[in-house]
């Protein structure tokens, strides 16, 4: 319980893993709305095509900051790929607006004469996406 968070979802009121608390503690030190704390259930799922072989369970994200697949998702609101979860303090301050349009490289680095690395339409930096089945994209791809 000391190394990991559980917070209570703004919409259903149920706790669910929120994250590391070292995460936790620099989110509290700074301004964040509690409304966004939102459980994977409650979660705004409308965008992804829900599998009908795997249904929500294998669901994959896109990091808000970057054109990649998140790995980490941290504060109950927020996915992250590996290298922006580690810059995650600097990132979440930014003014969505000063945030990069696609492609984005990890640490919300502009791409300059480049395809989106995701190789799919998706919302601007800054949104939460979710990328679809991973299981499926990932048969599709190979």
């Amino acid at each position: 319980m000391e190394r990991y968070v559980y917070v209570l979802c703004a919409k259903c009121h149920k706790a669910y893993f929120g994250g590391e608390s070292r995460c936790q503690e620099a989110l509290e030190a700074s301004n964040y709305n509690p409304e966004e704390l939102v459980c994977g259930g409650c979660s705004d799922v409308t965008s992804a095509a829900v599998c009908g072989r795997h249904g929500t369970e294998f669901l994959e994200y896109k990091c808000r900051f970057c054109c990649s697949v998140a790995v980490y998702f941290c504060f109950g609101s927020t996915h992250f790929c590996s290298v922006c979860h580690s810059d995650f303090q600097r990132l979440m301050t930014l003014p969505k607006h000063l945030l990069p349009k696609c492609p984005v490289g990890p640490r919300s680095i502009q791409l300059e004469n480049m395809d989106c690395p995701l190789k799919i339409q998706h919302p601007p930096t800054g949104e939460e996406f979710s990328l679809g089945c991973g299981i499926c994209r990932n048969i599709r791809t190979f």
